[in-house]
């Protein structure tokens, strides 16, 4: 009974497969070459930002209802700042008729941090290095910016390059700077 059962699934089997394979319409010549279609480069991501420029040295974001100058500490002064005096640049500022301006948190700085954008702004114009950061704010930018949130001897800093947050010293001055920011009312 196994032997008739195995004989009979054999032919089942083979028999199609054969007339498949023996079948003339079915050979490799014949067939046409596949043609790929052309590639078409996806879309842009858009932002998730909504920055309006408004020309008064400051741009809202209007989902976040924060208000940022412009121009940075380091494109406004051509240098970098260490914490403490990022601090008195940021307590002093007079921009588009506003001077509650503060130093930011680090959490708030995302809100301005566009990943969608690669724009070679920095003070050097760097191209290994561009900023995800809206070309509507001024050219000249720091690469990282130093937040309220201090200790001692730390404090952290938003890193535009890779929107990755960092602790530096206090004295820390290479490339870095404060971006004000003030709550709308």
């Amino acid at each position: 009974m196994i032997k008739k059962t195995n004989t009979r699934c054999f032919f089942i089997l083979f028999i199609p497969l054969l007339v498949i394979f023996l079948s003339p319409k079915t050979t490799l010549a014949e067939r046409e070459a596949y043609i790929a279609p052309p590639y078409v480069t996806p879309p842009p991501i858009p932002s998730r930002l909504n920055l309006v420029d408004n020309g008064d040295g400051t741009i809202t974001e209007t989902k976040s209802k924060l208000m940022w100058t412009k121009k940075d500490s380091f494109a406004d002064l051509g240098k970098c700042l260490n914490w403490q005096e990022s601090k008195d640049y940021v307590e002093n500022l007079t921009t588009g008729g506003h001077s509650d301006w503060r130093m930011p948190l680090v959490r708030e700085y995302g809100e301005i941090y566009d990943n969608t954008e690669s724009n070679v702004m920095a003070m050097d114009h760097d191209s290994e290095n561009p900023l995800a950061l809206s070309g509507l704010f001024a050219d000249g930018s720091a690469y990282w910016y130093w937040s309220s949130e201090h200790g001692v001897c730390c404090a952290r800093t938003a890193y535009f390059v890779t929107g990755m947050a960092f602790v530096r010293t206090l004295d820390k001055c290479t490339n870095g700077g404060v971006r004000a920011v003030r709550n709308l009312k």
